[in-house]
């Protein structure tokens, strides 16, 4: 993993809520900063646990953090995926009139923020316009939480295929054809088209129309973006950082993983297993006899008797998988930390955790 941060210009974590994977981005940006590196991490958490945790701006604008461990430049910034997308919009239309227009209209501004890849597409707009912009030498992206990881990485394309110039054609109006209906072949569609009108307000009509016959000036942008982030992704400085826990089903899913992402030419090169052991573990309690029969003795006795039968199953897992991905650095364990991260304090004190079990 260091090597990784030492290396990569691009860190993408992955993986299903609920495993610290907001955390461990921030962690991880800490360590490269600490290690000399110009960093910015990127959340889209839900939870806005990254933005408490760092006192980052409501704005979404990217704040530099202070910390007197740091020889680089440690910046953050919690993405706001409407903000986002409105400033790709207005980039790619290029005129104050359309792009004006296109704000105010309805079905926009419900599909900016809900539609299904919207969001995902956003986290890699802010990306990729990060990446370019050649501030920083590595940029670490902490996912939106998927059920599965491959999810994220297969959203844009299915938001391309929304705003797909032969669907945009069929709702536009067009030039001396007659009425938005007259256009339309089948009575059925005429009759779900009015079904939804009448659910919706008599103005879905004409919003439904306005919408994609304002988005013609920007959808070839909309698929060249995506293209363009697609490219970045497979990019061989670009890694992957797969986070779970330690969780039979979660581990399974790790694997399959790791076997999705290679077949998409994607650089998978590292499995974080998160909180898979408590961090006391790793030092025996001062004053402490391994043969002493107190119950405070029994008690840890009992505890590293069970962490040592998950350990059996841990290296199992984690050589079946080193094997197949060839890398012998491609699994390792983060153990828990002994408290709630709440601070930049408490984000160096988990970096320095990491660096220091790296081996585990």
């Amino acid at each position: 993993m260091i090597q990784t941060l030492d290396s990569a210009k691009v860190l993408i974590c992955v993986g299903s809520g609920g495993v610290g994977k907001t955390t461990l981005a921030a962690a991880l940006g800490f360590l490269a900063a600490k290690r000399g590196r110009r960093v910015l991490v990127l959340t889209i958490d839900p939870s806005q646990r990254l933005k408490t945790t760092l006192n980052l701006s409501d704005s979404g604008d990217i704040s530099v953090l202070q910390h007197a461990d740091l020889r680089g430049k440690l910046s953050a910034a919690v993405i706001d995926p409407k903000k986002t997308f409105d400033e790709f919009v207005a980039r790619a239309a290029n005129k104050d009139d359309l792009v004006k227009k296109i704000a105010n209209n309805k079905l926009y501004q419900q599909l900016s923020t809900t539609l299904s890849g919207s969001q995902e597409f956003t986290a890699l707009e802010k990306l990729y316009s990060c990446y370019e912009s050649g501030e920083y030498d590595l940029i670490i992206l902490d996912t939106p939480p998927t059920k599965h990881a491959i999810d994220f990485l297969q959203a844009p394309q299915k938001l391309s295929t929304i705003f797909n110039e032969g669907v945009a054609k069929w709702f536009r109006h067009s030039e001396g054809s007659g009425s938005f209906l007259s256009n339309i072949v089948h009575a059925g569609t005429k009759q779900v088209l009015r079904v939804l009108e009448s659910m919706t307000g008599s103005e879905f009509m004409r919003e439904l129309s306005e919408f994609f016959q304002s988005i013609q000036s920007w959808q070839a942008k909309l698929e060249e973006r995506i293209n363009s982030v697609h490219r970045l992704l497979v990019n061989p400085s670009t890694h992957f950082c797969l986070v779970t826990s330690f969780d039979q089903a979660k581990l399974k899913e790790a694997a399959y993983f790791g076997r999705e992402i290679r077949k998409g030419g994607y650089s998978l090169t590292s499995v974080v297993i998160n909180r898979a052991l408590p961090s006391w573990l790793l030092e025996t309690p001062t004053g402490f006899s391994a043969g002493a029969a107190t119950p405070v003795a029994q008690k840890f006795n009992e505890m590293k008797n069970y962490y040592q039968a998950r350990d059996q199953f841990y290296q199992t897992f984690a050589q079946g998988l080193i094997a197949e991905m060839k890398n012998k650095d491609f699994v390792f364990r983060i153990p828990e930390f002994d408290r709630d991260i709440s601070n930049i304090k408490d984000v160096a004190e988990l970096a320095h955790l990491i660096e220091s079990n790296e081996s585990l």
